[in-house]
């Protein structure tokens, strides 16, 4: 079996709670450090995470969220700051590009799991008989090439006839055709 690279995430899904919960923390830390000591990874970090395992929405959601709470808990009577347009430009700006982030993770953790269902990669040497052309499982029995790797890969097959094998095995039905063309 392939081993996944180091920097892939993990493969798994997580509730959306788990997101919203970890964003609140991030948020509570943003809060404690202050209105100007920004920290933009901390949105960013649980975005990106709820994207790969919860979805795009999960993600959106926390995108747009943590950006204008963090608003909120400023401006509010708990903060008790006056925002400049510029605090608000800035902190809307980088929720924009939070949420462009969590667009991105989503649909990168969906063309992950969907090449993940379907490539089954066929790996190592295949026991296969030189005449019949059946193959040896891993339990040690006989099973047709067709069989063989349409349980392990998906893929379906049709059966036809090249030309050489045509000539070779069915030369009267050949002769017949190029009669009946002719």
């Amino acid at each position: 079996m392939t081993k996944r690279p180091w920097w892939l995430l993990p493969p798994g899904r997580l509730h959306p709670l788990w997101w919203i919960a970890f964003g609140s923390v991030l948020l509570w830390i943003d809060y404690l450090s202050g209105p100007h000591a920004s920290f933009p990874v901390v949105y960013v970090l649980p975005v990106s995470l709820a994207a790969w395992y919860s979805g795009k929405w999960p993600a959106l959601v926390l995108a747009i969220a943590v950006p204008l709470l963090r608003l909120t808990f400023l401006a509010g009577p708990v903060g008790a700051i006056e925002l400049s347009r510029s605090f608000v430009f800035t902190t809307l700006f980088r929720g924009a590009v939070i949420v462009v982030m969590a667009l991105w993770f989503a649909r990168l953790a969906e063309l992950e799991r969907d090449l993940e269902g379907r490539v089954k990669v066929l790996e190592g040497l295949l026991p296969i008989c030189a005449f019949c052309k059946n193959i040896r499982n891993e339990a040690g029995e006989w099973e047709r090439l067709e069989a063989f790797i349409s349980k392990r890969s998906g893929a379906e097959f049709s059966h036809g006839v090249c030309p050489s094998c045509g000539e070779m095995h069915y030369p009267d039905l050949l002769n017949r055709k190029h009669a009946d063309q002719v």
